[in-house]
């Protein structure tokens, strides 16, 4: 543990050099001895910031913090809690927990919780990881109702350990996942824990939106068994499985139109293009339809030419605020993550045009499949040059359709990283990994997702986990191929099956109601 905490300490801030004066302030609050290297540096700079973090240790960088408590715990020749004297508690016997332990907790629940999350639909929960266990920092059974400092967790200042882990693991070990603990930027990661940890990364919903999430998982899953009813040897390459992206979409237009976008662009592959046609960008059903029966339209709704699962649409959109929002899916063939370089020129393009210097009007929204994200260098080659001035287009909303599938590859068989958006790591880019059986999470996640794009305009990266209900196309036999697999989703109650029952039971609808609005 000693190791891994200097190690940490050590990627801290550098701050700018300060003056040659005193430290005095520092020596007279911690009536202790200087930090010799540290306070000759940057005695003014350290002074202020001991100042800040006797205040409140979370008005302080996570690197200033473990800093400062590991000198007090030096200084002090125990484990004693941090400002349990302050506030008239008896200090500690030597045998108390570490108190650098509690920074290291809360540091290592940041970076490894989502090891231990709940993102699988078609697999238990993770049973714990060692690196999380109480006794890694130092803490036995008796110290786990101790009160102590929240060690920079932002969801709480002064807590029982007990309780500290039962947040961080209500936070980070849930539905949704999150890995940004690689950003180097400190201020994006703060932005990030205000967010997540004030509310244990659960959305804020009112009964209203909660009913809209429901109404959003119906259309999809009856379009779906409509075209499936009506057309048995149609090829759709359907959303089953992964409902949870319409809700997501919805909420990321919605988010996008409130901070001030004015048109959106999307790009995906065939996987639940049609269900995303008719369910956000409203491309009618007598289109769709027709599109099914082959018939023909008139020459002005023709379209691209190509089959249904390939074509684009756009229309102007008005969001629950009434703002207006453009939309726009451009067609794109069976060549999947070919279309990633033709969205992001499309965006520049028109950021060009509107002189959206910001590149805060007009926003690229791409989605993935998990394989196609993983195998094409085009994804890579896309992701770098998002980085450079000449083709930045002020951030990228990913959304990759974990179906944890590639045809008829498991993922073992097609890469070697634990997800398929670990290319995402090389910008730098937050990920949040998302279990498609729980829409409210998908939910927070777009919020997180388009509000990080347009604060900081870099790329941000959904992984929405889920599984694919057909075979790679109605007409394929998965369980050939995938028998343990299939046999698993065969068990398995839809998205809306499960949502709908949550609702019921946490008395947001009564069950009579919430059978009416599927019909």
């Amino acid at each position: 543990m000693p190791v891994r905490i200097a190690s940490r300490a050590r990627r801290g801030d550098r701050p700018d050099p300060g003056s040659s004066e005193s430290a005095g302030t520092l020596k007279e609050e911690s009536r202790m001895q200087p930090i010799d290297s540290a306070t000759l540096a940057n005695k003014d700079y350290v002074a202020e910031q001991y100042r800040r973090y006797k205040a409140d240790p979370r008005s302080v960088g996570e690197e200033w913090a473990l800093f400062f408590a590991g000198f007090e715990l030096g200084a002090s020749g125990n484990g004693a809690v941090v400002g349990a004297a302050a506030a008239g508690a008896p200090v500690a016997a030597a045998t108390g927990p570490p108190v650098i332990g509690v920074f290291d907790l809360v540091h290592s629940y940041r970076e490894l919780g989502h090891l231990v999350a709940d993102l699988n639909p078609l697999a238990p929960k993770p049973a714990g990881h060692p690196l999380l266990e109480p006794s890694e920092f130092g803490f036995g059974d008796e110290d786990l109702d101790r009160v102590v400092s929240c060690g920079g967790f932002r969801g709480c200042s002064r807590t029982s350990i007990r309780d500290l882990i039962a947040r961080l693991q209500a936070t980070y070990c849930g539905t949704l996942g999150v890995e940004y603990m690689h950003i180097q930027d400190q201020e994006q990661r703060v932005w990030l824990q205000e967010r997540m940890e004030t509310t244990s990364n659960h959305p804020d919903l009112s009964p209203e939106d909660r009913l809209g999430i429901l109404d959003s998982l119906i259309t999809a899953e009856g379009l779906e068994q409509f075209l499936q009813l009506r057309y048995p040897t149609a090829k759709r390459f359907s959303l089953e499985g992964s409902d949870s992206l319409v809700p997501l979409l919805h909420t990321v237009i919605e988010d996008a139109g409130a901070l001030g976008v004015e048109e959106m662009v999307f790009g995906m592959s065939h996987r639940g293009r049609i269900n995303v046609l008719a369910n956000v960008l409203r491309k009618p059903y007598e289109m769709i339809i027709a599109e099914f029966e082959g018939s023909l339209l008139a020459k002005e709704a023709t379209g691209d030419g190509d089959v249904k699962y390939h074509l684009g649409y756009s229309r102007d959109h008005t969001t629950r605020a009434g703002r207006k929002v453009h939309l726009s899916l451009a067609a794109n063939p069976s060549h999947l993550e070919a279309i990633d370089p033709v969205i992001e020129g499309m965006v520049r393009a028109k950021q060009q045009h509107l002189h959206d210097a910001e590149y805060a009007r007009v926003v690229p929204v791409l989605m993935h499949g998990d394989a196609s994200f993983t195998g094409q260098g085009v994804v890579a080659e896309t992701l770098g040059l998002s980085e450079l001035d000449g083709y930045r287009t002020g951030g990228t909303v990913h959304i990759i359709v974990n179906n944890q599938i590639g045809f008829t590859t498991p993922p073992e068989a097609y890469r070697f990283t634990p997800y398929p958006s670990d290319v995402a790591k090389i910008i730098q880019a937050p990920v949040f990994h998302v279990n498609g059986d729980d829409p409210e999470a998908a939910v927070q996640a777009a919020r997180l997702a388009i509000g990080f794009r347009e604060r900081f305009k870099k790329d941000v990266f959904i992984d929405l986990v889920c599984y694919r209900r057909q075979g790679h196309n109605e007409l394929d036999d998965p369980t050939f191929t995938q028998p343990v697999m299939y046999k698993k989703i065969a068990a398995k109650r839809t998205p809306l099956t499960l949502y709908r029952e949550q609702l019921v039971q946490a008395g947001v609808v009564a069950a009579e109601e919430a059978e009416r609005r599927a019909r």
